[in-house]
């Protein structure tokens, strides 16, 4: 018998360079600095590399690895950024939002799967003072702090999903303090594999030199990341091992009620012919 735990595999594709944000996040406020950086994957020997940039699929200035955007605009740095090495494909879209609001709720650019460590950022207008800083989600609030404008997850899961915001009380220069509220920001993660199915072979199992009664059971199997964060468990199934002498006198008893259907199917037709 051979039992097979089944998940889907990673399916390998061209390599691509991917355009990463510094600081990590996809959104930004107007005025805020930002690097983007294009990362390829290294080459033996390493060559000089020339590089295009690309925002809302239009060619920009930048000819390096990284793209400094200074004093970011909405009109002007707001869009889709991508990346190119001459001879090299093009990479993915990532998007650079840039807002005007007062506080914003930042959060990194790229997907988001489960068992990766999240990081949120209540992320306010420059010139003000900020204090009590408060997140919500799906309008629960989660974190409250005076100082800490951050909200971490170590291994986020896929119950995590759903729609995030922050708070804080705002202060420039002798006027009141005003609470200031994000846009919310849906958080969607995503499944990093699927949990794991046993299949036997064969599916029926008789006792022998390899499987005895006694291994008859409830199996299940587990997949796990090298990390440990993520960790799947399959159904149970229950393999029952049988004696030789059960399958040998099941399957006579099968040929005998296949026999006697038969016989009773050629009576049928023969008077049914003489009739």
């Amino acid at each position: 018998m051979v039992l097979v735990g089944q998940y889907p595999g990673w399916q390998g594709g061209a390599i691509k360079p991917v355009v990463t944000f510094t600081p990590n996040w996809g959104n930004i406020l107007q005025g805020d600095d930002a690097t983007l950086t294009c990362d390829v994957p290294s080459t033996v020997p390493e060559e000089p590399r020339t590089y295009h940039w690309y925002r809302n699929q239009t060619k920009i200035e930048g000819d390096q690895e990284r793209l400094h955007i200074i004093r970011s605009s909405v009109q002007r740095d707001r869009g889709d950024y991508q990346c190119q090495t001459i001879g090299g494909d093009i990479s993915d879209p990532v998007f650079l939002n840039v807002t005007e609001h007062h506080v914003i709720l930042q959060r990194p650019p790229s997907a988001i799967y489960e068992g990766d460590p999240l990081t949120l950022r209540c992320h306010h207008i420059k010139h003000f003072n900020a204090i009590n800083t408060k997140f919500y989600k799906d309008d629960q609030e989660i974190k409250s702090s005076e100082s800490d404008s951050t909200f971490h997850i170590p291994n986020i899961t896929r119950s995590q999903s759903g729609r995030y915001k922050c708070t804080k009380e705002l202060q420039r220069f002798y006027s009141p303090n005003v609470q200031e509220n994000s846009d919310e920001s849906f958080i969607s993660v995503k499944e990093l594999f699927s949990p794991p199915e046993i299949k036997v072979t064969p599916s029926r199992v008789i006792g022998g030199d390899n499987m005895t009664l006694e291994d008859s059971g409830n199996y299940t199997c587990e997949v796990r990341t090298a990390s440990n964060t993520v960790r799947k468990m399959s159904d149970g199934l229950y393999i029952q091992i049988m004696r030789i002498h059960d399958y040998t006198v099941q399957n006579i008893i099968r040929l005998v009620i296949s026999g006697f259907v038969l016989s009773a199917a050629v009576c049928f037709i023969y008077f049914h012919n003489k009739w």
